[in-house]
């Protein structure tokens, strides 16, 4: 399993589709593909799946361009209240340095795709950000945003006067004319070898305006509570369940199709299918038969449209498919279902 693959709040995907309003995406062109509802963004108890925001994501890359000036765009409208009790947890802390102690320790309970981490040297911090194993627009995206996301917070906890010592990411922006971007009056250094952050260690030392230990304890348990949550549930919910979610609607007919959905790539879906007891032949076939089952217990096709719909070449190879899914050919199914219900059939 990827570690960035959890649970996340539509929280997140607000903050995009707040961002891409204004540059002229629409909604519906924001989450096509993600099986996510509009009613789904206004409940905040809804958990969206990690490859449902990835898909977001994608879509506001393809759509507007540069993943990392995008990146850095977007980063900048996350704020504490976008995390609820993660947020408050960090706010409230004793000082930077345990703010992002607590942060780090709580991370799943963010938007977060980059794996963070965090060392001081000398009279310096560092929050070092690896990248997910992602498609190289979306990585890029993710990183970009994750970084200043957490230089934002950071800002907002510490105290405006919060100077970066030194910004660097390993991609870079396409557009020439940003080619120099500026954080906080830091310039980021781009096509560098690593994607840190680099802090002085007296803002780490300061005390927060914001610090409240009784706020701070209370937050923390909560979150604790939440990631045992989050973590039960991952658990016992096998990420193939997700991706037979996402592809309910059209189960795809190859592993790069399904590799597409989920946008992971090919050899991470085989890794955490595998990690499952399951592969892509086994996950197909099992659409495939629900949705033969579903379409046979309808009587509005004919047994050879359900064979074209589901990608057969012809009716001979579904009828075999079927009597090695289910013991039963596709004709003696349908008839039992008509049985079953009480119908007659139609001539």
């Amino acid at each position: 399993m990827e570690s960035w693959d959890y649970p996340r709040s539509p929280a997140g995907i607000l903050v995009l589709a707040d961002y891409a309003e204004r540059n002229g995406l629409s909604l519906s062109a924001l989450l096509e593909g993600s099986r996510i509802t509009r009613a789904q963004l206004q409940t905040p108890e809804v958990e969206i799946a990690a490859v449902q925001e990835l898909r977001v994501l994608h879509n506001l890359v393809r759509a507007l361009g540069d993943p990392v000036r995008l990146g850095i765009e977007v980063g900048q409208q996350f704020h504490f209240a976008t995390f609820g009790v993660w947020g408050l947890a960090i706010v409230s802390s004793a000082t930077g340095r345990d703010a992002i102690r607590r942060a780090l320790c709580f991370l799943p309970l963010t938007h977060a795709f980059s794996t963070i981490g965090f060392e001081e040297r000398g009279e310096y911090g560092i929050l070092s950000f690896a990248e997910p194993d992602l498609p190289e627009a979306v990585r890029d995206f993710a990183v970009a945003r994750d970084m200043v996301a957490a230089a934002l917070l950071l800002r907002e906890a510490i105290g405006p006067d919060l100077m970066l010592e030194r910004v660097t990411m390993k991609a870079q922006p396409r557009a020439a004319a940003s080619a120099d971007p500026v954080l906080f009056g830091t310039r980021i250094e781009a096509a560098a070898a690593a994607n840190q952050l680099v802090i002085a260690s007296r803002f780490l030392d300061r005390p927060l305006p914001q610090a409240n230990a009784v706020t701070a304890a209370m937050a923390e348990r909560l979150c604790r509570q939440r990631l045992e949550q989050q973590t039960r549930g991952l658990r016992t919910g096998a990420l193939s369940s997700r991706y037979r979610a996402l592809a309910a609607e059209a189960p795809p007919t190859s592993l790069r199709a399904f590799a597409e959905l989920a946008n992971v790539s090919e050899r991470t879906l085989k890794r955490r299918l595998n990690a499952e007891g399951t592969s892509f032949r086994t996950l197909s076939a099992d659409g495939r038969r629900a949705m033969a089952e579903a379409l046979l217990a309808d009587d509005a096709l004919s047994i050879g449209e359900i064979a074209e719909r589901l990608g057969f070449r012809d009716l001979s190879s579904f009828s075999q498919a079927f009597k090695r899914w289910t013991g039963v050919a596709p004709s003696a199914f349908r008839r039992r279902i008509r049985h079953a219900s009480g119908d007659q059939p139609n001539g």
